[in-house]
């Protein structure tokens, strides 16, 4: 879909069902731990503790239309914007840039 290209990844997504399938107790409680430490530090950040999203997956045949709606909302574009990776493929699997490191 060339509408993507240049899409930078700003949120990883997991779906539930998949969470509940594949991982095993002891990963499931790591992953909730590690969701209530994301809270609790934006709590602190004086950010919301939960933002809630509409997830569009890029195979759907609308996913189009909602990149233009995005587009016409200033939602959608190159971004500079630390805290977003560019999204890479190698094979089928996604690649983020490694995080510079800022040394204090």
């Amino acid at each position: 879909m060339p509408e993507l290209t240049g899409m930078q990844v700003k949120f990883t997504v997991l779906k539930n069902e998949d969470i509940n399938i594949y991982l095993d107790e002891r990963e499931k409680s790591d992953l909730s731990r590690i969701l209530w430490k994301i809270q609790e530090l934006r709590i602190l950040d004086g950010k919301p503790p939960l933002n809630t999203y509409l997830v569009v997956n890029t195979d759907e045949p609308y996913a189009t239309d909602i990149v233009r709606i995005m587009q016409a909302n200033n939602h959608w574009g190159p971004i500079s914007d630390s805290n977003q990776a560019e999204m890479k493929f190698e094979g089928n699997a996604l690649i983020l840039a490694e995080a510079e490191e800022e040394i204090k």
